[in-house]
């Protein structure tokens, strides 16, 4: 179970997702080699797939994101399937998406993450999946 964070460059005025208006066209936040770039930056050691997936490992948590785009594509967002338990996982979300000059949304929430948010939207998640897992048993 992932948490998901999907990232773009979502209006800046916009506080919700509905408020975006529904023939918006997002902003490319790079080309596939620049976007790429980024995120070995700020996950160092990410390694990425011939498929395009890429794989990071921190200290707790892991996140794994495709950005399958070639080289001179742009590419529009990227997701983050975020897995662990580190509390690290809130800060390098933000982190991704402030490298791409850029606002992360919780698909869990519903909402933008921000730096103040962005803590207690991981633990809101943590404790989802720690009920679900426990109403699954052994």
């Amino acid at each position: 179970m992932s948490w998901d964070v999907f990232i773009m460059r979502f209006p800046p005025d916009a506080v919700a997702v509905d408020e975006i208006a529904d023939d918006w066209e997002p902003p490319s936040l790079g080309s596939g080699r620049d976007v790429r770039a980024v995120l070995a930056e700020v996950l160092p050691g990410i390694e990425y797939s011939e498929s395009g997936w890429g794989d990071y490992e921190g200290l707790g948590f892991s996140i794994s994101t495709p950005v399958n785009e070639a080289d001179d594509a742009p590419v529009a967002g990227v997701s983050l399937f975020i897995h662990g338990d580190s509390e690290a996982a809130a800060h390098a979300a933000l982190a991704v998406a402030d490298a791409l000059k850029a606002r992360a949304f919780d698909t869990g929430s519903g909402e933008f993450l921000t730096a103040d948010s962005t803590q207690s939207a991981f633990d809101a998640w943590r404790a989802y999946r720690d009920r679900v897992l426990d109403q699954r048993g052994p």
